[in-house]
């Protein structure tokens, strides 16, 4: 694959909010800072799939979206307001890096014309 190294801008409160109005996903976890704290999180999480949209912007911004003819996510650790993540190539498509190395998710690409 001929993908490079991307960094995303710091995840917000406002795209995990309108995420949850785009898909009428309003689980507490996402939305309700008081509840994310009393389930032991530091702050609300951003939904699994929005952090996944995020790397395959990027990806797509590399290949265009003609290329990309699928995606396989395995999500890994969750993500707060305010994570700056990275997408990071792999052998088999890519990982998505917070700022301490920590994997948040890797997705497996399958890319037109790639050679793999």
């Amino acid at each position: 694959m001929s993908l490079v190294q991307a960094s995303c801008p710091p995840v917000s409160r406002v795209q995990i909010a309108r995420y949850a109005g785009a898909v009428n996903d309003y689980n507490p976890v996402h939305v309700d800072e008081e509840f994310a704290q009393a389930s032991g999180l530091p702050s609300v999480i951003a939904h699994g799939p929005l952090t996944v949209a995020l790397a395959l912007d990027a990806v797509v911004a590399q290949v265009g979206a003609d290329r990309l003819r699928s995606a396989t996510a395995r999500l890994s650790a969750p993500v707060f307001p305010g994570d700056e993540l990275t997408v990071v190539p792999t052998e088999a498509g890519v990982e998505i890096r917070k700022a301490d190395g920590t994997v948040a998710a890797s997705v497996a690409l399958e890319i037109a014309g790639a050679g793999s």
